[in-house]
């Protein structure tokens, strides 16, 4: 076992071998990787005291590629070098290099460390990850010959001094130089005698204290300090600055206070206690005592003109007075004490806590002008289990009434007619005293008030009544009924096309009719049929009867087979002076003298009536047989137009 462990322990160590070995060399390839030469050169290298050198500085790009990211130069003491490059910034191109010439003030530490070293600041990219790097270019410096130095500093003590106090001023000489100095003499202003060290060698320190009595103003600290160094008469001088040592003028005050005047049984309290510093005298370390508590506070710090408040909280189950002494040690040197006056919190019980509720309301809330006189509502209810007494209402810094006395659950009702001024916000408030006497404030809510010009009054319109809307329950939508409806819609829309196609055809026809017609009335004349028949002188309105009669009984396809025989028919009758006279009966007679051969009757009538023997015969007209026609003397015939009697002559062959 002990075998099995030491073999781990060597493997162990083994690998940690490994894993430094590895972090080496990939610091050393990182290294080896970097392409920065950064060199500086001083003039000159030697000083016998602090003083200025000349620095020159070369940054070189030695790689064949391009740097990423900029290089930037900071001097010894850390400030960014603003003349190299851009702002102390500069990106090195592959084979670039960038050159800085400037002065250094070397000081007394490089020149006793014999060095002082610039540095450079950049980052470069290794296998996409960022690595900061930092160059230092180290000039050496030496001291040449003898090195006198003097190295003065000065405590005053204490910062600030109490009238009737001392002030102290320590100074402490330390030579950090090489060469003894002898012969040192210090004179401080605010003592009248002057101390002096007889030798002080290389590295070797020194202290003088010069001490005054404070009166009532400050006082100042300032001193010339005279040496020589060894085997040496020239006497080497060196000054020491003014300081004030301020007078003390304390200002310091405490107070109590808490956010509440008083907690229920058991309930936490809080405790505030306020200092506040005025003056030029600082505090640390400060403690809180009370007399009851004990220390509850601890560790303080009060700077000269500040305040600092701290909260302390302490659960109460009866009334507690506080009263607190602060014990303040100050910069003066001095511990003094300082005492807060006293603070009670009350302690009651829940049940006898005081509470109001105030509801507030207006008449209007919207007044057409300012000023304007507004009625306000306050409703006072008193919600606790005591009775309360002496309840002030005010508005602000206005008293507006004094309610006596409010048992429990009981309510007033204040009404106040107030003229405001301008429109906002109101809001009344309610203070009465608690059972511990302490006074309390309940607020009510708020009534905003705005203001708005009133609208001209519009011109009245006579009002219509109007018929109430029958309400109709619409019907559930039926899914087959919509389909139904689809159908007829379109079952409607064919036929009315249908319609519509047989309404053009019946247009066009009677178009065509009305251009026939008017073409059958240019190409003859037409019997006229009345309801009457006078051979001897129809009536013409009669005779347009006929033609219009007639015209509806023939078609343009007839012309040459009707009208053609009857004009020639016509042509044939007798002369109506030979026609006799009417025999009273149903018809008239007719006689005809003489006859022409059928074949020259008729040549082209299909239906003229057969050839008779020359004899009497009869033809009668059996449509105007009812018509009974007067006698026509042979005058009248006589007087007949020619036209007139060609239609007597067509209307008598018409009728054989």
């Amino acid at each position: 076992m002990m075998f099995a462990r030491r073999k781990l322990i060597g493997i162990a160590g083994l690998l940690a071998l490994i894993m430094a070995l590895l972090l080496a060399m990939g610091t050393t390839a990182l290294a080896e990787g970097d392409p920065v030469d950064f060199t500086i050169q001083v003039t000159p290298k030697a000083l016998t005291e602090p003083g200025d050198v000349t620095v020159s500085l070369r940054v070189a790009n030695t790689s064949s590629e391009d740097m990423m990211y900029p290089v930037t130069l900071y001097d010894p003491a850390g400030n960014v070098v603003k003349g190299f490059g851009n702002q102390g910034s500069y990106t090195l191109s592959a084979g670039a290099f960038r050159t800085w010439e400037g002065t250094w003030r070397v000081t007394q530490a490089q020149l006793d460390a014999g060095e002082f070293a610039y540095l450079l600041k950049y980052s470069m990219d290794d296998n996409g990850e960022v690595v900061n790097f930092e160059r230092k270019a180290v000039a050496r410096i030496e001291a040449a010959g003898e090195k006198v130095t003097l190295a003065v500093s000065r405590t005053i003590n204490p910062e600030v001094v109490r009238s009737g106090g001392q002030a102290s001023v320590v100074y402490e000489l330390y030579n950090s130089g090489n060469i003894e100095l002898t012969d040192i003499r210090v004179k401080e202003h605010i003592s009248k005698t002057a101390q002096t060290i007889k030798s002080l060698g290389a590295n070797q320190r020194a202290t003088l204290t010069f001490t005054s009595r404070m009166g009532n103003a400050d006082l100042s600290s300032s001193a010339t300090i005279t040496y020589k160094a060894k085997g040496t008469t020239r006497t080497i001088t060196q000054k020491v600055d003014e300081a004030v040592i301020p007078l003390a003028k304390p200002n310091l005050k405490i107070s109590l206070s808490s956010p509440t005047a008083g907690v229920n049984i058991g309930d936490a309290a809080t405790l505030v206690v306020t200092f506040t510093n005025s003056g030029n005298v600082s505090y640390r370390n400060v403690k809180v005592v009370d007399d009851k508590k004990g220390e509850i506070l601890t560790n303080l710090s009060i700077p000269a003109g500040a305040t600092v408040t701290e909260e302390k909280q302490f659960i109460l189950k009866e009334p507690t007075t506080f009263k607190v002494t602060a014990s303040l040690p100050d910069n003066t040197g001095e511990t003094r004490t300082l005492s807060a006056g006293e603070l009670t919190i009350g302690v009651y019980d829940p049940e006898k806590s005081m509470h109001l509720t105030l509801d507030l309301a207006a008449d209007q809330t919207t007044v057409p002008a300012i000023p304007a006189d507004v009625r306000f509502h306050l409703t006072v209810t008193n919600n606790s289990n005591v009775k309360a007494e002496k309840i002030i209402i005010s508005h602000g810094a206005t008293t507006i009434y004094t309610i006596p006395s409010l048992e429990p659950g009981a309510n007033a009702v204040i009404t106040r007619d107030v003229r405001i001024s301008q429109a906002g916000k109101f809001r009344f408030t309610a203070s009465v005293k608690d059972a511990l006497k302490n006074t309390v404030t309940f607020d009510s809510n708020t009534v905003q008030i705005v203001f708005a010009q009133p609208t001209a009054a519009p011109t009245q319109v006579p009002v219509v009544t109007v018929a109430p809307p029958a309400l109709v329950t619409p019907v559930p939508a039926d899914p087959m009924l919509g389909q139904a409806r689809g159908a007829l819609l379109t079952a409607g829309a064919v036929i009315g096309g249908l319609f519509g196609v047989a309404f053009v055809l019946f247009l066009v026809s009677s178009i065509v009719r009305l251009y026939k017609k008017a073409k059958s009335n240019a190409a003859y004349d037409h019997l006229e049929l009345g309801e009457r028949r006078d051979y001897t002188e129809p009536a013409d309105e009669e005779l347009e009867d006929i033609d219009v009669r007639t015209e509806e009984n023939y078609h343009a396809d007839e012309e040459e087979d009707i009208v053609k025989p009857l004009k020639k028919a016509a042509e044939d009758l007798p002369d109506p002076d030979d026609l006799p006279d009417w025999d009273g009966e149903s018809g008239y007679r007719v006689t005809r003298v003489e006859e022409k051969p059928a074949e020259e009757a008729a040549p082209q009538q299909e239906t003229a009536a057969p050839e008779e023997p020359a004899e009497e015969k009869t033809a009668e007209i059996p449509q105007e047989a009812e018509t009974p026609i007067e006698e026509t003397t042979e005058e009248a015939v006589e007087d007949v137009p020619r036209h007139r009697r060609s239609r007597r002559t067509q209307r008598t062959e018409d009728g054989e």
